[in-house]
């Protein structure tokens, strides 16, 4: 991305979606989780296609966790073995193009035959995801800015997209694996909302360049304040049936400061 991404967050879709995406609550399973992640995502880019694939260790291979875009049934469920692109891509744990399909296990069937996918095209990116220096699995998508020969852009925001996911994908497995791993305290604290949030606005302050901050004199502060001022009141709205009176005593404001807020931040009263 350019040295403009982190800007100004109010305006910025690469901000805005991964903040939105970090919000986004856990939900009973992981494939309901990444649909919804990539839902978002889909609101801000020309999102048509992508799948979440993951490894089976004591099998060696590849299996389809999820899919955006396309029926899952229709979609290839795995291959038997982690080699191609998203194998170098695992090996690596760096963020690899897919240009050619037909030399790509899971996908060598896609573009012939019955099962072809017309929204399953190359170019692909396959973006690792990590968790303590171990490779999970990849996500593959199309471009979210459109045909070109680099992707500079795609792989920087996939990266960071790729720490906000990559944790709570692992959360899902271990709990697929041991339902009762995760009801201590020592396993719950680690998704605290401080901690969530700790952990995501420092990385978008580490992305900032304090001089195009200061120079253009751009409150990132406010901005963010801002965005998670509406998200808040709009979640607490939908939650009591849009009664601004018992929105304001769900946020622990009252009714008034609750208008005010909502004229500034342009939030329609229904």
């Amino acid at each position: 991305m350019s040295s403009t991404f982190f800007i100004n967050p109010r305006s910025n879709p690469e901000l805005r979606s991964l903040y939105r995406i970090s919000m986004l609550p856990q939900l009973n399973y992981l494939q309901d989780y990444f649909l919804g992640a990539m839902a978002i995502l889909s609101d801000y880019f020309p999102i048509g296609y992508s799948a979440l694939i993951l490894q089976d260790l004591q099998k060696d291979a590849l299996y389809v966790e999820a899919v955006y875009g396309v029926e899952k049934e229709l979609h290839p469920a795995g291959c038997a073995s982690r080699k191609g692109i998203i194998g170098k891509a695992l090996e690596s744990k760096q963020p690899l193009v897919i240009h050619n399909l037909t030399q790509e296990p899971l996908y060598s069937d896609v573009s012939k035959g019955p099962k072809r996918l017309e929204k399953v095209h190359p170019p692909l990116l396959c973006i690792p995801l990590i968790v303590e220096g171990e490779p999970l699995g990849v996500i593959t998508s199309n471009s979210l800015y459109g045909p070109r020969d680099e992707f500079p852009e795609d792989f920087q925001f996939f990266s960071i997209l790729s720490a906000i996911l990559s944790p709570v994908i692992k959360n899902y497995l271990v709990r697929r694996e041991d339902p009762l791993s995760l009801t201590g305290k020592s396993k719950a604290k680690s998704f605290h909302l401080e901690e969530i949030l700790s952990e995501k606005l420092t990385e978008v302050i580490n992305k900032v360049d304090p001089y195009v901050e200061s120079k253009n004199k751009m409150c990132l502060l406010d901005d963010i304040i801002a965005i998670v001022e509406k998200i808040l009141i709009k979640a607490a709205l939908i939650r009591v049936g849009n009664v601004q009176v018992a929105a304001a005593q769900l946020l622990g404001i009252n009714r008034n400061t609750l208008r005010k807020k909502m004229q500034d931040l342009k939030i329609k009263a229904k």
